[in-house]
């Protein structure tokens, strides 16, 4: 019988994924490895379905500092290294993965603290709601204040660097973090907690590469710069970053407009997911899924129950109720053959970072 995969989704976590959208700057794993789970086991295998290794864990990460968090059928959580050997046992009732060489735990009884790679607690935290883990040396901590969640940073020696005031923030990428005040509107800070770009848009993403931000105000989407101004207008009726082009819907058409926000691919789709560095998306056409070039050109016909992007040449697809993966040329590389995918790995592929950077303290 297959199982049903409890998920790992945190609200804390929702949220910040509604607010703000591609969380370009979470944790990036090792590729090389898929992990899929079928037959009441977990697998690592390869992207020709070479088996790796396997574990009897019912949930587990991708790789971080050649390091994975796996949930035991206990529900609890440890850690282990890329031959599926225990590094830490499986003693913790919540775990993130690891960035920056530390990761948050939690253990029963115990408060939660980051650890190093040989488990040594090197933070501890009292009276926190949530924490995420690190980046660019700040971690965001939150706080329960008169029954409102307030997020702030800390720094790798624990210490308060700025003040839970926030309604949300997103990590820091490029040094600066995307803010949510008390009266909901967004802005920027840098690593000091100075405000740069001062709390005026409806809604605000992270900055890419180029220095460039989508921000919404006035129920219009524009391209700031790294000083605020604004570079561009678009019409559009919501737009969601996609490396350095955008994802864009006209009415409930999904399209793509470029870095100088000329549409390259006609809003058309009644569903899309993210190019990311890759030159194949996956669009929904009919019902069914299928994938499009940067022309808009369908290359691999709609056929898929579920499609992801791609990661490394190498997309995960659903067929029926079963999972597999294709290359770019839509030939099963791994035959659909597995119960579920990794939602670390699903998540990372829609680039929307790591599922497990979270850990809500409860």
């Amino acid at each position: 019988m297959k199982r049903i995969y409890n998920y790992l989704i945190i609200s804390t976590l929702s949220i910040l994924l509604i607010a703000c959208g591609s969380k370009e700057n979470a944790s990036r794993p090792q590729t090389g490895y898929l992990t899929v789970f079928g037959d009441d086991s977990c697998h690592c295998i390869s992207y020709d379905d070479t088996p790796i290794f396997s574990t009897d864990n019912t949930n587990a990460s991708l790789f971080y500092n050649d390091i994975a968090a796996v949930q035991d059928r206990d529900g609890k959580w440890g850690y282990i290294n890329r031959k599926g050997e225990r590094k830490l046992s499986t003693t913790y009732q919540q775990a993130t993965v690891y960035s920056e060489g530390l990761a948050w735990v939690i253990k029963q009884g115990d408060m939660p603290g980051a650890i190093n790679e040989k488990g040594d607690i090197k933070i501890s935290l009292r009276d926190k709601y949530a924490v995420r883990v690190f980046m660019e040396g700040r971690a965001a901590i939150a706080i329960v204040k008169k029954k409102q969640v307030l997020w702030g940073f800390i720094n790798k020696n624990g210490n308060e660097i700025i003040k839970p005031e926030y309604k949300t923030v997103s990590d820091y990428r490029l040094g600066l973090a995307a803010v949510q005040n008390i009266e909901g509107k967004w802005g920027y800070i840098n690593l000091n907690g100075e405000c740069v770009i001062p709390c005026q848009y409806e809604k605000a993403f992270s900055f890419n590469d180029n220095g460039l931000a989508i921000v919404k105000n006035d129920n219009r989407y524009h391209l700031i710069n790294r000083e605020g101004s604004i570079v561009q207008t678009h019409a559009y009726d919501e737009m969601i970053p996609d490396g350095l082009w955008a994802r864009v819907r006209i009415e409930n058409q999904w399209g793509w407009c470029n870095e100088k926000g000329q549409t390259v691919v006609s809003p058309q789709f009644t569903d899309s997911r993210a190019y990311g560095n890759a030159d194949l998306a996956p669009v929904k056409i009919r019902g069914k899924w299928g994938y499009i070039d940067r022309s808009g050109k369908v290359v691999i016909k709609r056929q898929f129950t579920e499609a992801y992007p791609f990661i490394d040449n190498c997309a995960a697809v659903k067929t029926g109720t079963v999972w597999g993966f294709i290359d770019t040329k839509g030939c099963f590389t791994v035959n659909p053959q597995y119960d579920y995918i990794s939602q670390d790995y699903l998540y990372q592929a829609l680039g929307l970072g790591c599922s497990m950077s979270t850990l809500q303290i409860k």
